[in-house]
């Protein structure tokens, strides 16, 4: 049986919360998470990620079927996040305020012993197991792409100055490319589908002490509480799918 809780916090530094979050269960064994992120001046940032969250929402739960195989999932995903990009860069188009606005997204679907990801942009989906931490989504960010040059080490793009630029949102244009990846769901285990806000703050070692053996109301509870105990200088998102 398949375990959910998220929460987000505004943090310490920022005024308003311009994070977005849904997670809920198909059945006992099949549940599903959103995480966004937005980004824009202004109402921007929040209209982003709370129209990316809302159109998901309701393109998940109206076109889900629990007799879906794996490659319906994964379209289904798919369309819903290229749908959230549309709406979203037609609200901004209609307002010069609005002009540019984003979101990052991490969509998340775990059913028949699979994880099921749809991405674009710096929030991230971890798996957790008795073995440790895996991070599983990859940055679109300026600072990723130095790490895949070789430029920096992952050390060092924990903290750089520049970790704030990304490469991939949604809603910045009319077309948007979704990376989506596949992976088991062990037997006993938790996904983590975050903003920064938390993945800034907490290494992986962090993630399993805070996560592992814990009921998921308890740990997303802790993990905020860590992450503004370090500084919360943003806002700070947990959504927890455990088994």
């Amino acid at each position: 049986m398949l375990r959910i809780a998220g929460k987000s916090d505004v943090g310490k530094k920022r005024a308003a919360n311009e994070d977005g979050f849904y997670l809920a269960k198909f059945s006992e064994d099949a549940a599903w998470a959103v995480v966004c992120d937005g980004m824009g001046g202004g109402p921007g940032g929040f209209l982003a990620s709370s129209t990316a969250v809302e159109k998901i929402r309701k393109s998940v739960e109206d076109g889900y079927r629990d007799e879906f195989n794996k490659n319906s999932v994964k379209n289904l995903m798919i369309s819903a996040v290229t749908a959230a990009n549309i709406q979203v860069f037609a609200k901004a188009e209609k307002s010069e305020e609005l002009k540019g606005m984003g979101t990052t997204v991490v969509l998340a679907v775990v059913r028949n012993d699979v994880v099921h990801i749809a991405y674009a942009g710096d929030s991230r989906a971890y798996l957790i197991t008795e073995e440790g931490t895996r991070q599983l989504t990859h940055d679109h960010s300026m600072v990723q792409l130095m790490v895949d040059r070789g430029e920096i080490s992952p050390e060092e793009a924990q903290y750089h100055p520049d970790k704030h630029y990304i490469t991939r949102a949604l809603g910045v244009a009319s077309d948007l490319d979704v990376d989506y990846l596949e992976e088991e769901m062990p037997k006993k285990g938790a996904l983590l589908v975050c903003s920064d806000g938390l993945s800034n703050y907490l290494d992986q070692a962090d993630l399993h002490r805070l996560i592992w053996g814990k009921d998921p109301a308890l740990a997303v509870g802790e993990l905020i509480r860590e992450a503004n105990s370090l500084g919360g200088a943003d806002n700070i998102t947990a959504a927890l799918i455990t088994r």
